[in-house]
C-alpha cells in the first residue's frame, strides 16, 4: 500500500516537469503576468515551479497611464509673465505740447510746438540797447523778449497766415508791457511793436515802438 501511494506521488512530479514551458513562459505585455523574485526582479510569464521554489510569485503589472507631454512649467502654458509671452507694452498717447511760445500774453500765440532757440540771424532790430527783437523763421516771425543784459526769451510766434491782427503781454525779464498789433500806412500794412525799456537810474518808463514793414524794413517811432 506505502509503494502505491509512492508510486501515484512520482506520477504526478513526473506529470507536472512534463507540462511544455511555454505555458509558464508567454510574453506579457503591459497589464499581463511576471514573475516577481525577493529581490524585486521580474520575469515576463507566470512563474514556473522552479521560480516557485526560489520564492517568485506570479504578478501583474498595470498599464501606464498616458502622460501628455507637459505644454509649459506646472501645466498649460501661460499667456503672459515669465514663462510665456511678455505682457503687450502699454499704449500711451501724451498730450501734445502747447503750442505757441508767448508766455503772459494774451491774443493767439499759434507756431511751432517747441521752444525756438536765439540765434540772431535773420533778425531785423539793429539797436544795441534794444529790449525786443524780431526775427524771420520759417512761416512768420519770431518775436523776442531782451532783457536788460541783452540774453533774450522767447516770446509769441507772429505766423504769415492766419495773422494775429492785435497780442498784449509782459516782457517777463523787465515787467514792462508789450503790444503788438497792425496798421496801415499809405497801401502797406506794418507790423507796430509798442513796449519800454528797462527802467534804469535815468529813465523810467521809456517809450520803444517801432514799425515793420512787409519788406521788414525797420521805422523807429519811439526810442
Amino acid at each position: 500500500m506505502t509503494r502505491l501511494r509512492l508510486f501515484a506521488s512520482l506520477a504526478v512530479l513526473i506529470a507536472a516537469f512534463a507540462i511544455p514551458a511555454s505555458v509558464f513562459a508567454h510574453p506579457a505585455s503591459e497589464g499581463e503576468g511576471y514573475c516577481q523574485f525577493p529581490d524585486g526582479t521580474l520575469t515576463a510569464g507566470h512563474c514556473s515551479a522552479s521560480d516557485h521554489a526560489r520564492g517568485g510569485h506570479d504578478t501583474h503589472i498595470p498599464p501606464l497611464p498616458g502622460i501628455p507631454p507637459p505644454s509649459g512649467p506646472g501645466g498649460s502654458p501661460p499667456t503672459s509673465g515669465p514663462g510665456g509671452n511678455p505682457p503687450p507694452p502699454p499704449t500711451s498717447n501724451p498730450p501734445p505740447p502747447p503750442s505757441g511760445n508767448s508766455p503772459g500774453g494774451s491774443g493767439s500765440g499759434g507756431g511751432s510746438n517747441t521752444a525756438p532757440v536765439y540765434t540772431g540771424i535773420d533778425c531785423h532790430i539793429t539797436h544795441a540797447a534794444r529790449p525786443a527783437q524780431i526775427c524771420s523763421v520759417t512761416g512768420g516771425l519770431q518775436y523776442w523778449f531782451i532783457g536788460a543784459d541783452g540774453s533774450a526769451q522767447p516770446g509769441p510766434f507772429l505766423p504769415d497766415s492766419p495773422r494775429i491782427e492785435r497780442w498784449e503781454g509782459t516782457n517777463p525779464m523787465t515787467g514792462k508791457s508789450v503790444v503788438i498789433d497792425y496798421v496801415v500806412e499809405g497801401e502797406k500794412t506794418l507790423l507796430r511793436v509798442s513796449t519800454y525799456y528797462p527802467d534804469n537810474e535815468y529813465d523810467t518808463n521809456k517809450p520803444y515802438v517801432f514799425t515793420l514793414d512787409p519788406g521788414h524794413n525797420v521805422k523807429y517811432i519811439s526810442w
